[in-house]
């Protein structure tokens, strides 16, 4: 009976999920009547030649203003040099390098395999998709090539004006954010992971803080057992949360985790949502 009852429970959630997704608008679909917002349309609303509103770095930055202004960029409106921009790379009017050389806002918004596509005029994505301008290029690329990115921002945000992070996530934030040197003193803050990440509404879990001072400020999403409770498996800095309280660089489990998080079986060890 108890199987009957979790298999149809199974089935109800599979259908809500897949409501939703298709309930969930993609981005770039827009709607005919908002063609006009980037294009010259005619009296009947048809696109007129492909001309646009505005330069196309002005229309992007209507919605993506903290990729543009916010972190390290990729060159736009600038010439190419020392590289071979492939057909298909769209180059400005004027020959310049814009967010449409390498992104086609009209494409698929996911591969067959319900990957994201980033909007890019290529499959690959990271070094690989990088190569098709810079492979055999002289321009050395350094940190921009080990960064596999285009667009840039630090994913870690700090939070305190005077409490650091402890020394192992300071290794850690310096890797996996970029914008940090592992040298440098690093105040407490928050990392962003994903908006799968149940700590908070914007994906992010703190580091630095200390866990105890959290458990009794009651506050949103701190209902936090007892540190004496909590799995010896999670480790603590000095009591305060760090990377390491829930990634091992030596573990061989699935993200390097202390232990498995199947059904948030990691994430509940502190926390005590629907507990």
């Amino acid at each position: 009976m108890k199987l009957k009852s979790a298999v149809i429970l199974f089935l109800l959630l599979s259908l809500i999920l897949i409501v939703v997704y298709c309930m969930e608008r993609e981005p770039h679909k827009f709607s005919q009547a908002e063609c006009q917002s980037c294009h010259v349309t005619d009296a009947s609303g048809n696109v007129v030649n492909d001309m646009l509103t505005a330069p196309i770095m002005t229309l992007c930055e209507r919605c993506h203003d903290k990729i543009l202004s916010e972190g390290y960029l990729h060159p736009v409106n600038v010439r190419p040099r020392n590289v071979r921009v492939p057909a298909g790379f769209p180059l400005s009017r004027y020959g310049e390098i814009t967010c449409s050389t390498c992104h086609d806002i009209h494409s698929s918004y996911s591969t067959p395999y319900g990957t994201p596509t980033h909007f890019l005029r290529q499959n690959e994505t990271g070094s690989r998709f990088c190569e098709a301008c810079h492979s055999g290029s002289s321009l050395k690329m350094g940190h921009a090539e080990a960064m596999e990115e285009a667009h840039f921002q630090s994913k870690y945000v700090e939070t305190s004006s005077s409490q650091l992070i402890d020394p192992i996530s300071r290794k850690c934030v310096s890797c996996h954010d970029g914008s940090y040197a592992s040298s440098v003193s690093i105040r407490a803050g928050m990392w962003s992971h994903s908006q799968e990440l149940m700590s908070n509404d914007e994906g992010t879990h703190p580091i630095g803080t200390d866990y105890e001072s959290a458990r009794i400020s009651r506050g949103k999403k701190t209902d936090l057992r007892p540190i004496s409770l909590v799995d010896r498996r999670i480790q603590f800095f000095d009591g305060k949360v760090g990377c390491g309280s829930c990634h091992d660089p030596f573990s061989n489990i699935e993200k390097q985790l202390v232990m498995s998080d199947r059904n948030s079986q990691l994430c509940f060890s502190c926390h005590m949502l629907g507990r």
